[in-house]
Formats: structure tokens, C-alpha cells, sequence
């Protein structure tokens, strides 16, 4: 050791491990290490690491794939809001119409239909739209437009900045009406108070229309809107008690009515000749496309482009594997609601 100690550098690469003099071609060449070289480098296939983790697990990188695992914000359920908001202001305005108050009521309704049952009731429906739940998102960014709207009206109209005619304030109520019966539709796939209560909106609405020119129909329209404000609020109560209980304690008779209408409404349409064969050919068509009704995967079955199974990744690249949890955008959301403990009055949560 003491003769390897006093060799200069240049021996010293011509000197093995052992001691044994090593030649220079050899010595030249790289020692072997457990570093890749740029040609290795080269043959290894791009590596595309997996984007989260899902469940508390690592999934890896894949050399196909790179999934975009969508995951919400928990936002609470605003229906109770929307709803309570929704009554709050529909009673107070009732007042007035049915003489049980003076009609400063009306002037009071505006105030508060300004905030509460407007501002409110739309912000209800933008949580709507986070939490998914096109419904709800739609019906309560509406009401809550509509109050605002109603007491920018009445500043309008009390400042005689203008006024309306009979015939406006009739086609401005029963248009209301109509939109109402049209959100009415969707609630045959809810559940029955909810479908009471915009039976009811609706005929309020043209109940009003009518008063425009009748005291009589204005004073019944009052009393109606009385009844149409109790449902709401006892929808809301329902909704947050049950939440909250985490058992049904106020019913809502859940039913699901509207496939049932939506079969029968096709098995009707297929006995008309040519409208009715092309509205049940175009009904399929659309249904196979978006995996509905009849055309719905079963459990094992692949869909439309990803993977069989109850979550289903959104994929960046072409192929795709099936981790337990993960889900495209939508999906996820639907996956939560589907698991939950209770449902929201008006939406699939």
C-alpha cells in the first residue's frame, strides 16, 4: 500500500483494485455505474406520473396515461336557503293581497325581496351550480332574479319614473306562470312536495294575472300564495331537519314518476305514423349516445370511451386504467350524491 501511496496520478489509473497494473485502453474506458447513460435514457418510454392520489393511495406513474382527477369543494346544501327565502317574501307580499295587513306589506315585501328572497335565492342557486345540481341552480337563480327585479320595479314605479299598464303586468305574470310549469316537468323525477309547490307557484302566478283586473281574484291569489309559501317552507324545513337527523323525520314523498311518464310518452309517440316514429327514433338515438334509459351500461360493461365501473377517469391521453375513486368532471359529484346519507329536496345530492 505504502508503493501505491507514493505513485503519481498517472500510475496510479494504471493500477487495478488489486494492486495489478492495468492497461491504458482499459483504464480509458468509463467504470460501470448505476447511472443510466444518454442512449439508455433514450430506449426508457416516456413517463407520465399519475396527477393525485386517490383514497389515501399512490397509483404510480403509467406510461400511457395521465389522469385529471376532478375533486369538489364541500359546499352545504343551500336549498334550505332558496327555499326558506323563497316563502319568507311570497307570505309577506300575501299580506297585502288578502287584507290581512295594510298595503305597506307590498312596500315591505320589496324591501325584502330585494335581499332575502332575491339576493339570497340567487346566491342559493350559484351554490347550485358548484355543487352541480342544474335544477336547483336553475330555479332558484330565477325566483331570486325575480324578486330583485320585482322590488327594482316597485322603486320605479314609486319614484314615477314610469308605470305599467294592465296588459304588460298580466303578460309579465303569466309568462312567470308558464316558466313555472315548464320547471314543474323536471320535479316528476323528484319528489311529490316539490312538485306540489310549483303546480301551485304556477297557478299562483296566473291567479295574479287574473286579480290585475279583479279584486276578487286578487284577494283569492293572496290566500293562495298564503298556501304556496307554507309548502315551501315546510320543503325547507324538511330538507335541513332530515339533514341534520340523518333520518327521514318530515316526508317528502320521494317517487319517480317521471320515467314512468317519459316510457309511457314514447309507447304513445311509437303508435303515431311518421311524428311520432321520428320524435321515439330521435328520443334512442339520443339516449344511446348519452348512455340513458335502456342503453344505460350495466355494471361490468364499458361505456362510450371509459372504463367500466362506478368511477370513471377523465382521460388526458389514450388509454386508461380504473382507479377506485377517481372521476371525470360531473361524475365525481354525481358519485358523492349517489353515496350520501340523505338527498337535498331539489337536486340528486
Amino acid at each position: 500500500m505504502a508503493q501505491v501511496s507514493n505513485m503519481t496520478a498517472a500510475e496510479r489509473a494504471t493500477v487495478g483494485a488489486a494492486g495489478a497494473p492495468v492497461s491504458p485502453t482499459h483504464a480509458a474506458a468509463p467504470m460501470q455505474t448505476t447511472s443510466v447513460t444518454t442512449e439508455e435514457r433514450r430506449a426508457i418510454p416516456m413517463q407520465y406520473p399519475s396527477t393525485i392520489t386517490v383514497g389515501g393511495r399512490d397509483y404510480g406513474p403509467n406510461p400511457k396515461t395521465e389522469y385529471k382527477v376532478v375533486q369538489r369543494e364541500q359546499v352545504a346544501n343551500p336549498a334550505p336557503l332558496g327555499l326558506f327565502a323563497f316563502g319568507y317574501t311570497t307570505a309577506l307580499l300575501q299580506g297585502a293581497n288578502t287584507s290581512i295587513t295594510d298595503a305597506s306589506a307590498g312596500q315591505l315585501a320589496a324591501c325584502f325581496g330585494m335581499f332575502y328572497g332575491g339576493l339570497a335565492q340567487f346566491l342559493a342557486g350559484m351554490w347550485e351550480f358548484k355543487r352541480q345540481n342544474t335544477f336547483g341552480a336553475a330555479a332558484f337563480t330565477s325566483y331570486g332574479a325575480f324578486w330583485m327585479g320585482f322590488a327594482l320595479l316597485q322603486i320605479l314605479v314609486a319614484t314615477k319614473i314610469f308605470s305599467i299598464g294592465h296588459n304588460a303586468d298580466q303578460m309579465f305574470l303569466s309568462l312567470w306562470g308558464i316558466l313555472t310549469f315548464i320547471f314543474m316537468v323536471a320535479t316528476f323525477d323528484l319528489n311529490f312536495c316539490l312538485w306540489l309547490l310549483f303546480f301551485t307557484l304556477a297557478v299562483l302566478f296566473w291567479l295574479l294575472a287574473a286579480g290585475v283586473e279583479s279584486t276578487f281574484w286578487e284577494k283569492f291569489a293572496g290566500w293562495w300564495g298564503l298556501v304556496v309559501a307554507g309548502i315551501a317552507w315546510y320543503i325547507a324545513c324538511a330538507d335541513m331537519v332530515n339533514e341534520q337527523f340523518k333520518r327521514t323525520v318530515m316526508p317528502l314523498g320521494k317517487w319517480a314518476v317521471g320515467t314512468a311518464m317519459a316510457n309511457g310518452m314514447k309507447r304513445m309517440a311509437a303508435k303515431i305514423p311518421v311524428c311520432g316514429w321520428a320524435y321515439v327514433k330521435a328520443c334512442n338515438r339520443e339516449d344511446r349516445a348519452a348512455g340513458w334509459g335502456k342503453y344505460k351500461p350495466k355494471k361490468d360493461e364499458e361505456e362510450a370511451g371509459y372504463p367500466a365501473g362506478e368511477f370513471r377517469p377523465y382521460v388526458l391521453h389514450t388509454t386508461y386504467s380504473t382507479p377506485p375513486g377517481a372521476s371525470f368532471e360531473g361524475q365525481a359529484v354525481r358519485d358523492e350524491q349517489m353515496y350520501a346519507p340523505q338527498g337535498s329536496a331539489v337536486g340528486p345530492y
